[in-house]
């Protein structure tokens, strides 16, 4: 397992990498991470690259067709809207809101309802509408509602809580927004959810000789590793959770949990995979960089 010091090199050598991507394309989560190392450091290079990057991924972002993509980019937007107070981010960020929202109550993919609340609800720490967390909030209920079971974890898809498949995805998914929920409303018992979600996901999907999850039947390559670094920003999103004295105080919590742990045991099985494919390696940058800000 790498120590702190490698890690931090990891995260300088993947800067390198994912900035010399950004020059040939611009994608959401490249975007997002090459935003947060500029306001960690200030290199020039990247200013050069992040100047000419959001202006055309804001073009880009109005074509987006998924929800997946909307929301990736929704979190694009609202990191550059804390550096900057460029009103085309605002109006971006306007944009993507309204289009996710339109999906709200329609749909039955647990993945793409969970994953559009999660990016609305983060949008609000930027753009304030005290009546957009309320809609999110009933929205992240309903569907909790419909596919959550007690022990069991969240269905892939609304109305079959009880004989549909499971996915790690929708675990991942479903407990960062839950956490988000958590974080922007102070309600305790969302924090708990999330928990349990992972919690189930580890039984479920936990490999120890891979020190990764793994699908029962398992993902493309390219799926399996983003799914894994999703989980490692949500497994750090847990650790920092529980550092809250408000939150550890007030919850029932998993006494055997460190997801600060679990996120390094997968951080080093996916290393080689990131180093493999420079161009496609933004995922594990972004999830290297939140388990680097838990020190």
């Amino acid at each position: 397992m790498s120590s702190l010091s490698e890690r931090f090199l990891e995260l300088d050598d993947l800067t390198d990498d994912v900035l010399d991507a950004a020059a040939d394309q611009t994608d959401p989560i490249a975007l997002t991470f090459l935003l947060r190392r500029y306001r960690a450091t200030g290199r020039d290079d990247l200013t050069e690259t992040l100047g000419t990057a959001l202006a055309r991924a804001v073009e880009i972002s109005r074509g987006a067709a998924t929800c997946d993509a909307r929301s990736r980019w929704l979190e694009a937007f609202v990191t550059a809207a804390t550096l900057s107070s460029d009103s085309r981010m605002q109006a971006a960020i306007a944009e993507l809101v309204s289009a996710l929202r339109a999906d709200w109550g329609r749909g039955t993919d647990v993945s793409d309802a969970v994953t559009s609340v999660d990016a609305c609800l983060q949008a609000t720490t930027v753009f304030e509408s005290t009546e957009l967390v309320r809609d999110a909030i009933d929205e992240l209920e309903r569907v909790v509602g419909d596919a959550y079971r007690p022990g069991y974890g969240i269905a892939n898809a609304l109305g079959a809580r009880d004989g549909s498949p499971r996915r790690l995805a929708d675990q991942i998914r479903g407990a960062s927004a839950l956490v988000t929920a958590c974080a922007g409303t102070g309600r305790l018992p969302y924090g708990m959810l999330a928990e349990e979600l992972v919690q189930f996901a580890r039984r479920a999907f936990w490999d120890s000789r891979a020190d990764a999850f793994v699908e029962a039947v398992p993902a493309p390559p390219p799926a399996a590793f983003a799914d894994n670094c999703d989980a490692i920003r949500v497994l750090c999103r847990l650790a920092r959770l529980l550092k809250d004295e408000d939150y550890f105080r007030g919850a029932v919590v998993a006494p055997e949990a460190d997801y600060r742990d679990d996120a390094s045991r997968i951080l080093s099985s996916q290393l080689a995979a990131a180093r493999a494919d420079a161009a496609g390696a933004a995922p594990y940058a972004l999830a290297l960089d939140d388990w680097l800000s838990l020190r």
